[in-house]
């Protein structure tokens, strides 16, 4: 089947960043790009043609990071992102709990509070969460995945409860002013494998219809290649998406990277860092946490926050949760595989013990210096550190989306003025010579590359605020960290991320041009339609 596009603005992101009128698209793959008169001087009589009026095709895009199996089930149970109180999140929580018929072993859940946009700033906690009901497990995690709050019969099954109680290396279980567990569980007191599986698990066949229904909002905003940072064997990630594979429900490419412990009992070692799809998923690299979150205070900074969490002293500066020892380990034994390794990194002393850690394991294996290891989020990389970054080929994925969605927080919460305008300094790497790439974290925030390449142009913060003028990157440079940087970041530059001859038709039609709107207005950019290998997901 050859397709035809004629007179549009095709942005093509290929080394001279051409702009061209017309494309032709044949079972799946580009054949040519060029003039409507040059495309069309090739058609035959089974050649469908397609007028674009004007339209801008460009690149689909490319999830740099994310959990779409996570936002899968998500999307299965309540939340709680529009509550405005402590008040407004018990009574949301009561009234799924009075509709709903529970099971002994069944959980109330509730996912992505935010105590920033609550009244008082304050975590509601196992007292609150008591008045439901103290006879089922209730367990609500906060936008930043980082920290949940648990009822007192959940924190009984987390086995917190009583004398001894021993948490996860990297780790907190809250206290109250009698020194007994107020409910708020941070990092790996949630996170570490043998305590994700205390929750009773929604089944495989319920995940899998909701993953169908998930890729179709990834669809809807351009994305055809997703990302499921968080592959376990407890969790029936990779189970749950061999199998929707399998039955032919993945209409977009996933991405997985397999999770310390387990990332080498599920990662064979080809040789190379480049791995291949069976039914459209495939698992890539190794992925490990090495601190939280800046919105939840547990991120590793070398400053203290502006205002430290309750019950805090006042130099509380966040935690990392992993020593150099396992670090070096769990990176050596990735070198030594030629696996990509994926690090979670939100603080600048987590990011610090990336670079060292994995700069000595390259000395120790004299192993490949090619395999792009990856350094998550970057919220408070220092500019001295990017220089480290691009000696060692580390591509630093940013969720600039912070600085709309929490920069008036970091401002006058988190880190105050000063530090909070370089958050995600995507100018500095910019400056550089880097290649970055943008997400959003999903379910953290929802797929939006339209609005990622917004932020990454205007630094505006949801109150209207500018953070950091020196921060703000092009148009076309914002484009390509969620296309053409993001295939490299996966090793599919070969297929992906850029429209050129022989290269996957993957690309999205837009009803305004990115490059010629006015910054203020790309957030208003619809996607008009979603094509992957030559065929409309969404329209």
């Amino acid at each position: 089947m050859k397709t035809i596009y004629t007179n549009g603005n095709i942005i093509t992101l290929n080394k001279t960043n051409d702009i061209f009128s017309a494309m032709l698209v044949e079972d799946g793959i580009i054949k040519e790009v060029s003039s409507n008169i040059e495309i069309l001087s090739i058609k035959d009589e089974e050649t469908k043609v397609i007028d674009l009026l004007g339209k801008t095709i460009m690149p689909s895009f490319i999830d740099s990071h994310g959990h779409i199996v996570a936002l899968s089930q998500a999307m299965m149970i309540l939340s709680l992102q529009n509550c405005k109180s402590v008040n407004e999140i018990v009574k949301a929580l009561q009234d799924k709990y009075d509709t709903s018929k529970f099971e002994k072993d069944d959980w109330l859940l509730g996912f992505s509070y935010d105590n920033l946009k609550l009244d008082g700033k304050n975590h509601p906690t196992r007292s609150d969460l008591d008045k439901i009901s103290t006879e089922i497990p209730i367990s609500i995690t906060h936008a930043s995945g980082h920290i949940a709050v648990v009822n007192t019969k959940a924190l009984e099954l987390y086995g917190y409860l009583g004398e001894n109680i021993s948490v996860p290396d990297g780790g907190v279980v809250r206290l109250d002013e009698n020194n007994q567990p107020n409910g708020i569980l941070e990092e790996n007191a949630i996170l570490a494998p043998e305590k994700k599986s205390v929750i009773k698990p929604q089944s495989v066949e319920s995940i899998v219809e909701s993953l169908v229904k998930t890729q179709q909002i990834y669809a809807s905003q351009g994305f055809t290649t997703a990302m499921d940072a968080s592959v376990e064997i407890a969790n029936k990630y990779h189970e749950i998406l061999q199998k929707a594979g399998a039955e032919g429900k993945l209409m977009l490419d996933i991405v997985g990277l397999a999770t310390m412990p387990v990332t080498f009992e599920l990662l064979e070692n080809t040789g190379s860092p480049k791995k291949e799809y069976v039914n459209n998923y495939k698992l890539l690299a190794g992925k490990t946490w090495l601190d939280g979150s800046p919105q939840g205070k547990t991120a590793w900074i070398s400053e203290p926050y502006l205002k430290v969490p309750a019950g805090e002293k006042s130099d509380y500066n966040g935690y990392g949760t992993l020593s150099d020892d396992k670090l070096l380990e769990y990176f050596k034994g990735c070198i030594e595989r030629n696996l990509q390794v994926h690090a979670h990194t939100n603080g600048d002393l987590a990011c610090e013990q990336f670079l060292r850690v994995y700069e000595k394991s390259l000395e120790e294996t004299g192993g490949n210096k090619n395999l792009r290891p990856v350094m998550v989020h970057c919220q408070t990389i220092r500019e001295d550190q990017l220089d480290k970054v691009k000696e060692l080929g580390i591509v630093p994925t940013f969720f600039n989306d912070h600085v709309y969605f929490w920069g008036d927080d970091y401002i006058n919460d988190i880190f105050g003025e000063k530090r909070a305008q370089n958050i995600s300094p995507i100018g500095f790497a910019l400056e550089k010579g880097i290649k970055f790439t943008l997400h959003q974290d999903p379910p953290v925030k929802m797929p939006n590359a339209i609005l990622a390449i917004h932020n990454a142009v205007n630094r505006k913060t949801i109150n209207g605020t500018i953070l950091g003028e020196h921060q703000k990157i092009d148009v076309l440079n914002a484009i390509k960290a969620v296309t053409k940087n993001a295939a490299y970041q996966n090793f599919e530059e070969d297929t992906k991320g850029t429209i050129e001859k022989e290269k996957f038709a993957d690309f999205v039609i837009l009803s305004d041009n990115p490059l010629t709107i006015s910054s203020e207005n790309i957030q208003d950019i619809k996607v008009l339609q979603t094509i992957k290998r030559g065929k409309t997901i969404f329209s």
